[in-house]
């Protein structure tokens, strides 16, 4: 299976700033102070937009444990009422669908820090667990190397109609 490229229209800077003057905003200005040095313009908006992403209430969190970056695991299981609350109602209806009956469902996902796009499928299990298959351990665990005790976001954007992907904290 290839990384899939989308193109999707991108929400402006301002639907996502909050100008507030917390620890979380100093650090991300010191962030992006940091990146000023950097001639690449892309990079400093992509940090930018993933720092501002984080700080939005949608996002599903969590702190990955060894299953989830197993060298023989390719899945990442998500919290069922997350699916159910924050994602099924803002699929297609038919998508929706099909994943209520246990059918995979091919999702786009991408990643804020590095602005790159990635196909999994969003699937529930005869258990009644959802979780994400496909390439999750090539292109987020090795790619980002991400190990147990990291703690990842994961959202929604409706408007986009794909997955929203962030490493908020890295042991």
């Amino acid at each position: 299976m290839e990384v899939a490229m989308a193109e999707t229209p991108t929400l402006p800077w301002s639907a996502f700033f909050d100008p507030d003057h917390t620890a979380l905003a100093r650090k991300r200005r010191t962030t992006e102070d940091e990146l000023d040095g950097d001639d690449d313009d892309d990079a400093r908006h992509g940090m930018k937009f993933a720092n501002e992403l984080r700080h939005r209430d949608a996002w599903y969190k969590k702190r990955l444990n060894d299953g989830d970056v197993s060298k023989s695991r390719d899945m990442l299981p998500v919290s069922k009422s997350w699916v159910v609350d924050q994602v099924l109602p803002f699929l297609d209806e038919s998508a929706a669908e099909r994943i209520k009956r246990g059918q995979s469902e091919r999702v786009i996902v991408k990643d804020c820090e590095l602005d790159t796009f990635h196909v999994l499928y969003l699937k529930k299990q005869k258990t009644g667990r959802f979780v994400f298959v496909g390439r999750w351990r090539d292109d987020f665990v090795i790619r980002r190397n991400l190990k147990e005790g990291d703690n990842i976001g994961l959202c929604w954007q409706q408007e986009e109609s794909m997955f929203s992907f962030t490493a908020f904290y890295r042991k």
